[in-house]
């Protein structure tokens, strides 16, 4: 996912530093679709309260310290951003989040103390929003990760 979501974003600031054409902004545009709302029905566990509550717990039973837990609830599904209070404790926090019942973790953006994630399952994303979902989500994290980690 890492590589698909470089190319990705090469492809994006390529097109904006080109200064590209309206039409070349249209595309883009068309591409990606408008942001996806949260499901009439979503589970408890995927709404802001849901991720907050298992990420925390997550790193509880990893025995990790959090400094920041953020979920952009801007677009379903909802992204979590954590920040570690120590190297490492990402992949403790991954390891443990992989554990959890209900969650599926599809891949991140981050490093060794921060890091964005989408752990919502896709059978809980609605059927005719998948492709589009997955058109917008490494752009989504990759910005959620410069935000959170202040490069933003």
């Amino acid at each position: 996912m890492k590589n698909h979501t470089l190319q990705i974003v090469v492809a994006v600031v390529s097109l904006l530093v080109a200064g590209c054409s309206k039409h070349a902004n249209q595309a883009l545009y068309d591409y990606l679709g408008n942001p996806v709302a949260p499901p009439a029905d979503i589970d408890a566990a995927y709404t802001k309260a849901g991720l907050t509550s298992a990420v925390q717990d997550a790193a509880q039973a990893a025995n990790i310290s959090l400094t920041k837990v953020e979920i952009d609830d801007s677009e379903f599904p909802f992204l979590v951003g954590v920040v570690c209070a120590d190297k490492g404790g990402i992949d403790k926090l991954l390891a443990q989040l992989r554990k959890v019942s209900g969650y599926t973790y599809s891949g991140s953006v981050g490093g060794n103390t921060t890091c964005v994630m989408d752990i919502t399952p896709y059978s809980a994303c609605p059927r005719s929003a998948r492709e589009q979902i997955h058109r917008r989500m490494s752009i989504r994290e990759e910005m959620f990760y410069d935000r959170i980690s202040g490069n933003l």
